[in-house]
């Protein structure tokens, strides 16, 4: 498979992912304005803050990734069109840390 195939299937992927996105921005709007116990370890809030803006950037990410990719399309940058699936990554990382802290 080639460079250019292959950015297009990770742009294909990272586009998939923006499905959900309208709920999770529901889900992070509400986080951030709901209230807290006051319980709650210090460790805990920034992984929880730290998922709410990662996530929130997602879209910001994408595009940006998306407008270089196609200005860069004769070139097939792979890096380009894989920093969205990092992205991803560090998000479901996120997702975890703060599931085994809960």
């Amino acid at each position: 498979m080639n460079k250019k195939a292959l950015s297009i299937i990770f742009l294909v992927i990272g586009g998939l992912a923006l499905l959900p996105y309208p709920f999770v921005m529901i889900g992070n709007i509400m986080q951030i304005a709901g209230v807290r116990s006051g319980g709650e370890s210090a460790l805990l809030l920034f992984v929880v803050f730290a998922f709410v803006i990662v996530s929130s950037l997602y879209l910001i990410t994408y595009l940006v990734c998306l407008i270089l990719a196609i200005v860069k399309r004769k070139q097939g940058n792979l890096l380009i069109s894989a920093i969205p699936l990092f992205h991803l990554l560090l998000v479901f990382a996120l997702l975890l840390v703060w599931f085994l802290f809960e």
